[in-house]
Formats: C-alpha cells, structure tokens, sequence
C-alpha cells in the first residue's frame, strides 16, 4: 500500500447528520454507505459480509471488540491519519 493510500476496497459508513455530507455511492475507489439505523450495527454488517481481511477503523472499544470477533483486524482513528499523512 502506497503512502497515504488505503488498500481498496475501502468502505466508508455514514450516519445520522453525516449522511448529508456526500452521497452514497463509489468515488475514486471508496464505497459510502448510509446507515439507516446504528453506523455500528451496518459495519459490523459490512465486515460478516466481506469476502476478504477487513480492518475496521474505530475507536469505540465496543465496536472493536464485535469487528474482532468476526476475525476483522481493528485500528485506530489515529493509525488511520499516519497513514494518509504519510
């Protein structure tokens, strides 16, 4: 993975007020999704229904502990903005 690139593909989710900052859909290799209900509940959702290795980027302890339980590798806001300033 190139400096300040995330391996794709990269899904971003949305929810409540942020919905209405970008559009749902695919933008230059990254996936926006709008939860309708829990941002939570719709990653876990993303990351049972993933076909590859999933790192899900958070930090709420308990969100991570649910990602980790589906074998997702779990990291954090701050490992997330080395990388895209790297």
């Amino acid at each position: 993975m190139a400096a300040g690139r995330l391996a794709e593909p990269t899904v971003v989710v949305l929810e409540g007020a942020a919905r209405s900052g970008v559009e749902a859909g695919i933008s230059d290799g990254v996936t926006v999704l709008h939860a309708q209900g829990s941002g939570d509940d719709t990653l876990i959702a993303v990351t049972a229904d993933a076909t590859s290795q999933v790192t899900l980027v958070s930090a709420d302890r308990a969100l991570r502990q649910r990602a980790e339980a589906l074998g997702a590798d779990v990291a954090s806001p701050g490992w997330l903005i080395d990388l895209l300033d790297g």
